[in-house]
Parts: C-alpha cells; sequence; structure tokens
C-alpha cells in the first residue's frame, strides 16, 4: 500500500464580488477571471487495485474504483496549489496511498500518469503538461508517453499503413517515463509499430488505425495485460474517454469448460465450420486458444457426431485483447452455456478468487471462506447462491489477501458440508477460480474444477517422449509425416499434460489422446487443444487411480488427423523411453516359399527392456478364415518353428494378439531385438502361412535378394533363380542372411560390391548349406565402408557354375523384402 505515491486530484473553486451603497447605487466591481488549467488523470500502474481518488474531503469528479488503463476525461480547474489524496480498495476495505499536494498553471493541461510497479515499489506520478492551444483543423494531434516499466528503450514508428519499416525513421526513441513532444499530422490511417530500440523488430504493430481530423490524442504505452505476446498496449486518452488499441497478433482467448457430468465427450464448433476444440471430456477445462474478434455462433456437440448438437448456435461477441470462458453446464437434457469475461490480471494488493456454482444436484448453497474451515459460528459470506443456467451464478472476482483459507459450501442455511476445500494458501500477484460441479457418478455429490492459479501444483515425475508415424495407425497409413509428443505425468495428483509437434503434418486438423492398445484402435479420450503453428496441448488434466494405470500401461496413444486421413494420419503409442515401439508389414510375399495372396497386414509390438515383456498385435485384411498366428524363430528368409501362439480377438477375427504381456527370456530377447523372429498367419489355402512379417526394431534392416540370369553383366539367358533375404544391424555391422537357387548348381557364392550394371570385387563368401541354401557366414561383421554400400544398394550376390565361371545369377542386395 505504501508504494503508492501521487494521482491527484482538484476542488473547482469560483469567486465574485457585488457590494451596493445606501444611495442604492450598484457599484460593480469586475470580476477579474481565475485562470484555469486542464487535469486529466490516467492509471498505469499493472499490479495495482482501483483506485478513489478525493481532492480534500470529496471524491474528484466521481473517479471511484478507477481500474488500471482507464483515463479520466479532461477536467478543468482554477490554476493553484491542491491536497490531494488517493484510496486504494483493499481486502480489508479501504487505505489512503497518497497524500500529496499539486500546483497547476492557468492555460495549461497536466496529464499526470501513475506509473512503476506496486511489487517493485516504484510507483510514481508522471506529469507531463504542455500549453493550453486549438489543433489545426484537419489535422490531428499525438503526443506518445512510455508508461510500462517491464519494456526497455524503444524506437516508435507512426508510418503511413504498410510503410516499409527497414526504410521509415522513428518519430522518436523513448525509455520508460519519456514522452514525446506533441506532432501534428493530417487526419487520416496510419501505422503505429514500437521496436526495440536500434533495431527494426517489431514488438508492437497496431495495424491500421484512424487518427481522425482535430482530435487531440495522448498515446501511452502501458503494460500489456491482455492476449498476445505484445509487451504493450496503446491507451488512448481523447480527452472525454479512452480506448485501447492492441497488437495487431493479440487475439481473443476463449477456453471451454466441460461441466456436465452425464454428456459425452464434446467438439464446439464455431459458425458451423471451424472446429475450435476437440473431444473435450467431462470435468476438462482446456488451454485458451486465440480466435479472431467478431461475431459467432457456437455449436457444442457430441464428438465425432456434428448432427447431435445439445447446444445450437448460441451467439457470442469475442474482442481482441480479452478473455472468455464457455462453461457448459447442467444436465444434458437442458444443457445451457455461460460465456463469461475472465479478468486474469492479478493485483499485488490482494489474492483474486472467483468461484461459479454449475451443481444442478446441490440446489441452493451457501458458501463460506474461513481461515481454519470452522463454520460453527460464523455466517456465510455468501448465502442463498441459487443453481441458474445457462447463466450461472458467480461470485465475480473477489480480492482476498494473502494467508491460508478453506472454502466451505454447504445446503443453504444448513452447516452441513457438501464440499470442503481443505487449506488453500492465497498469494497476492494470483488468480484462483473455482467451478461447483455435480460429481461423476449419480449420488457422488458436488466437487470441484479448480482453474488459473487455483489448479493444483503440478510436479512431473515421469515423462515420456512419443514418436508418430502412419506405420503406427491400424491400418498403417503410408504417409513422409511424422510428429512429437512429449507427455507429462504427476503420479501423485494423479494428472498428467500432452504438448504436441505435429509442424510436419501437412493440413493436421485434430489431435487427441485415444484409449487402446497398441495395434488396436479405441475411442477419444482427452482432446488436445490446436495452438497453432502445429501445436496441439493437452492442459494438466486430473486422472482417476484406474486411468493413471492405464496411462502408465502403455494403453493410451496419441493420434493426429487430417483431411486425407481423418482417421488419423499419424499415431504413437503413449509408452515410456524404455519401452521400444516396433511395428512391421505382413505379406505373402515375405513366406518362404512366397506366397502369392492379395491379404496383407500389420504387426505392432511394445518391448520393455526393463523386463524383457513383449506385447504384439496383428491386425489382418483378407485371411478372416485364419486358422492360427505364431510368432516363430526364424531371420527374413528362413523358416523356424513356434514361439508364441497368438490368440484371435473373440470380437474382430482380423485381429491376433499376445494377450498381454510376454516375459522373454535374456537370450530370445536378445534374437528378437536382432530381427531373429517373425509372425506367421495361417490359413486352410496355405497351411504353412499365407502371411508373414518379420519383427524388426529400429536398428534393423532387411534386404532382399532376387538372383536373376538378366542382372549379369553381360546378361546371362538361364532358367535359374533365386530368392533370399539379408538382415542388417546397423548398430553393430551384423549381417545375417539366407537366399534360395533354383535350377542351378553353383560352384561358389560371393558377396559382391558393385551397383546396378557394375561387376566389382568379392566382399565375402557364401556358406553352402545345400539343398539350393547359401548363408551369410556365421557372425560376418561389416566395416562402415561396406554398410554404407549395402545402404546405398552397392552390393550385389553372384552364383557361379562351371558354365558360367563369372557367374550365372546376380541379385542386388536391395533395401525390402
Amino acid at each position: 500500500m505504501n508504494n503508492f505515491k501521487k494521482i491527484l486530484a482538484v476542488s473547482i473553486f469560483s469567486i465574485s464580488l457585488v457590494a451596493c451603497n445606501d444611495d442604492d447605487d450598484v457599484v460593480v466591481i469586475d470580476e477579474v477571471p481565475t485562470p484555469t488549467s486542464d487535469l486529466r488523470i490516467i492509471h498505469a500502474v499493472p499490479d495495482a487495485p482501483t483506485v478513489n481518488i478525493f481532492a480534500g474531503a470529496a471524491v474528484l469528479a466521481g473517479l471511484e474504483n478507477v481500474d488500471y488503463q482507464v483515463s479520466s476525461p479532461w477536467i478543468t480547474v482554477d490554476e493553484g496549489t491542491y491536497a490531494v489524496r488517493v484510496e486504494a480498495n483493499v481486502p480489508s476495505g479501504t487505505a489512503d496511498v497518497i497524500t500529496a499536494s499539486l500546483t497547476l498553471e492557468g492555460e495549461k493541461s497536466y496529464n499526470v500518469l501513475a506509473v512503476g510497479s506496486t511489487t517493485d515499489g516504484t510507483i510514481e506520478p508522471l506529469v507531463v503538461s504542455v500549453d493550453r492551444s486549438a489543433v489545426t483543423s484537419g489535422n490531428v494531434r499525438v503526443q506518445i508517453v512510455h508508461a510500462a516499466p517491464a519494456a526497455p528503450m524503444v524506437d516508435i514508428y507512426v508510418t503511413a499503413p504498410g510503410d516499409d519499416i527497414e526504410v521509415a525513421q522513428p518519430l522518436a526513441t523513448a525509455s520508460f517515463k519519456d514522452s514525446t513532444g506533441q506532432v501534428e499530422v493530417a487526419g487520416g490511417d496510419y501505422q503505429i509499430r514500437i521496436t526495440a530500440a536500434g533495431t527494426k523488430t517489431v514488438v508492437f504493430d497496431s495495424g491500421t488505425v484512424n487518427l481522425p481530423a482535430d482530435a487531440d490524442l495522448l498515446v501511452a504505452a502501458t503494460q500489456n495485460t491482455g492476449t498476445g505476446t505484445s509487451p504493450v498496449t496503446l491507451l488512448v486518452a481523447d480527452g472525454t474517454s479512452s480506448f485501447k488499441i492492441w497488437d495487431v497478433n493479440s487475439k481473443a482467448n476463449v477456453r471451454v469448460v466441460h461441466a456436465v457430468s452425464d454428456a459425452p465427450a464434446v467438439d464446439v464448433i464455431a459458425n458451423n465450420a471451424l472446429t475450435l476444440f476437440d473431444g473435450i471430456s467431462y470435468p476438462d477445462v482446456t488451454a485458451y486458444v486465440a480466435v479472431a474478434a467478431g461475431d459467432y455462433t457456437i455449436d457444442v456437440a457430441v464428438d465425432g457426431d456434428e448432427s447431435t448438437a445439445p447446444i445450437d448456435d448460441v451467439a457470442i461477441t469475442v474482442e481482441n485483447g480479452m478473455f472468455y470462458t464457455a462453461i457448459a453446464n447442467s444436465k444434458l437434457a437442458s444443457i445451457g452455456l455461460d460465456f463469461v469475461v475472465d479478468v486474469p490480471r492479478p493485483i499485488a494488493t490482494a489474492a483474486k478468487v472467483r468461484i461459479f456454482h454449475a451443481s444442478p444436484d446441490a440446489g441452493s448453497v451457501d458458501i463460506y471462506v474461513t481461515a481454519d474451515g470452522d463454520i460453527s459460528v460464523v455466517s456465510p459470506n455468501f448465502a442463498g447462491v441459487t443453481f441458474t443456467t445457462p447463466m450461472l451464478t458467480e461470485t465475480g472476482y473477489v480480492e482476498l489477501a494473502a494467508g491460508d483459507y478453506v472454502v466451505t459450501v454447504t445446503a443453504a442455511g444448513t452447516k452441513d458440508s457438501a464440499i470442503e476445500t481443505g487449506v488453500l494458501s492465497l498469494e497476492v500477484n494470483k488468480v484462483y477460480t473455482a467451478i461447483a460441479i455435480d460429481g461423476l457418478m449419480a449420488g457422488d455429490g458436488p466437487t470441484l474444477i479448480t482453474a488459473d492459479d487455483l489448479a493444483p501444483n503440478f510436479n512431473t515425475s515421469s515423462t515420456f517422449n512419443v514418436s508418430l508415424g502412419g506405420n503406427q495407425e491400424v491400418p498403417m497409413v503410408n504417409t513422409m509425416s511424422s510428429a512429437t509428443a512429449i507427455v507429462e505425468i504427476d503420479e501423485s495428483l494423479p494428472a498428467f499434460k500432452v504438448t504436441l509437434d505435429a509442424s510436419m503434418v501437412a493440413g493436421a486438423t485434430a489431435a487427441h489422446v485415444h484409449d487402446g492398445d497398441i495395434g488396436t484402435n479405441g475411442g477419444v479420450a482427452f482432446g488436445l487443444t490446436n495452438m497453432g503453428d502445429g501445436t496441439f496441448v493437452l492442459g494438466q488434466t486430473e486422472l482417476t487411480a484406474g486411468l493413471l494405470n492405464d496411462l502408465l500401461s502403455g494403453e493410451w496413444y496419441l493420434n493426429v488427423h487430417t483431411p486425407s486421413n481423418p482417421g488419423g494420419e499419424v499415431r504413437g503409442q503413449i509408452v515410456p523411453d524404455t519401452t521400444v515401439v516396433v511395428t512391421f508389414p505382413l505379406s505373402g510375399l515375405q513366406e518362404i516359399p512366397q506366397v502369392m495372396s492379395d491379404a496383407m497386414g500389420g504387426g505392432y509390438a511394445l518391448f520393455d527392456t526393463t523386463d524383457n515383456g513383449v506385447t504384439l498385435a496383428v491386425a489382418t485384411t483378407g485371411v478372416a478364415d485364419a486358422t492360427m498366428a505364431h510368432i516363430h524363430t526364424g531371420f527374413a528368409g528362413m523358416n523356424g518353428g513356434v514361439l508364441v501362439v497368438l490368440e484371435q480377438d473373440t470380437a474382430d477375427v482380423n485381429l491376433w494378439t499376445s494377450a498381454g504381456e510376454i516375459n522373454l527370456a535374456q537370450p530370445i530377447a536378445d534374437l528378437l531385438l536382432s530381427g531373429g523372429h517373425y509372425v506367421n498367419v495361417h490359413t486352410p489355402a496355405n497351411p504353412g502361412g499365407e502371411l508373414r512379417g518379420q519383427i524388426i526394431p529400429a536398428n534393423i534392416e532387411v534386404y532382399g535378394v532376387v538372383p536373376s540370369g538378366d542382372q549379369e553383366v553381360p546378361a546371362v539367358t538361364t532358367e535359374a533363380s533365386g530368392t533370399g533375404a539379408i538382415t542388417l544391424n546397423t548398430s553393430t555391422g551384423l549381417i545375417i542372411g539366407t537366399i534360395n537357387v533354383f535350377d542351378i548348381s553353383p560352384t561358389m557364392a560371393h558377396i559382391h560390391a558393385g551397383e546396378v550394371g557394375v561387376n566389382g570385387g568379392v566382399v565375402l563368401a557364401l556358406t553352402d548349406a545345400g539343398d539350393g541354401v547359401f548363408t551369410v557366414p556365421a557372425a560376418t561383421i561389416l566395416d562402415m565402408t561396406q554398410m554404407d554400400l549395402m545402404q546405398a544398394e552397392g552390393l550385389y550376390t553372384n552364383f557361379h557354375t562351371a558354365e558360367n565361371p563369372s557367374g550365372e545369377i546376380r541379385g542386388q542386395i536391395t533395401l525390402g523384402f
């Protein structure tokens, strides 16, 4: 309180003298007019409360509850010295914070700005005075004041709209508390831009603004406490009133609260076209989303079904720089939407608390705010608060002194607690919001949604880094798009939050957390908010113990939707960084021998490196008659025995799973991670397997080999052929391979170095295992040069015969099998 130094006020006095004599002759003494001054007062302290301004014992010109970024009109007063007093509105009532005197000279105009910071103890009056004079007809007069305490020295540009700032000269360079002289220009459209001094980096841009002819304007650059990232907002005082000019990028910020306990997840749609929020579940509070100022009609529709809109065409208007909350409330059958203005500007003298009654089951309630929760002998702070819809009953922003409080809600007229918060430690410079709502289940009783600084403190206990790709979609999506996400978890609350970067996904329309195991699709659990620039966010969201277990067990995934792939273009299972996600395709061409089939499938696996646990799912198409499916032991190009029998899903014959986690012995786990296992799906038509997919972690690459005579240089005419695969471990350089050849009796076989159409030297000899089977020798390690050649398709196999000693069939080693 003692940080306020001066906001001033004056009284207006008029004096006239009249005398008369006994002869009834009237002698008039000419009145000497007292010179007058003009006074304007501006509240420019961003963390100060509202104030009342007194001249002597009287409030000056109705200046009560003067808020931040508000200017008085011109007040005409006699010249002289005046005693002033400023009374701050504080939680205990009021407090005198300024007593001062001000000397005003006649025929002058005085702008008195309260500037500085309450928190820093730097509040002071800034007096900007000028001689009275008229504005030249057709011109506009402008004076600019730097009144933003947190902003550095700046350059101020006033140009025609769209002028190139690179070649423009600043009107002024100003530090905090500096002001320009009065400048007259022709009335019309201008653009005001502010940059850090000596640079052309714009930190404030007004866009096109009209400065009307004959106006006399004071423009104060005040600290921005509204939306957007600009450090300043321009406060324009025209002598009669004042208004704000926001940075052109400062839009309206809107958030949504789902407070309807019996309603499903919903989408919020503007003007029947723009989905502002997607998949919001009870009792979510979304992050603020920036929207353009204007008039909108709002629909609240069932998530994924715009034809079912419990709230239809509610008209709202939003303005730049402002904050709003839309609260869906009541029961589903009587659902309503309350659209309220938020004022989240914190103040240094109090904690700001706002409470909404949104619990229809609670009926009329009393609200107590006490130090210890004992309400037995105290009256409610808010008595008989009724539930109303769609416009909710609320307390407004109540200013409380810093300290510990307990909020208790009872049925009206009783002392029976329905909600008790426990001790809340409230601080100045913070804003607290609570919404009383019905519990999730009938009979649960009311509970609270908490927001802003009342939201529970989030302490990250686990962080999962999630990679999203088309290969995790079910079915797999062929796309070059990718995304990443950070999932933070507080296991003690419990709660979690998500930040997803989908900037590499063209046209991303929505993102959600879905409930589904690896390889299976599931419904939306939580919607993420589109923050622009490809960023999607789920703010702090509380979980039940069961939901926390689902999250930690890898049973949820992130999905990003696009117009091209409305079901999802990229997906990522939410798992700890110690869990490896492996995906792989299944086809008949991977079978040994190959099977010509139109059927296909995708394999999805999680490998927990902490306990060698494997969870696997296979989704197929075209093999609804499949009789069994297994995990087999064997590298690409080899057949092997059954390791694990997979179970067919009872509801979906195309889904085969490991039915939970399987823990592998270390040698088997090592073999799996080196690409030594595959999935095989058997059918009546192909009992040995119609679809096969090699399980290949990210560091394993499988290369195909299809030797033929026409690949030889020069080409060889022969009936001989072959097929095979070679597995490369990119971490170690180890290669394992098997090639089967037919209608040929090779005398020797090698891997050579050489691109397609080019012969080269031998890299290594292949081992003849008999019956037309040739293998890479055990424990063969490629050096970096050889591995680079292989990855560049610069290696080939060559099979030599007595008839063709230089090679009868050759097969380039190419990625993919």
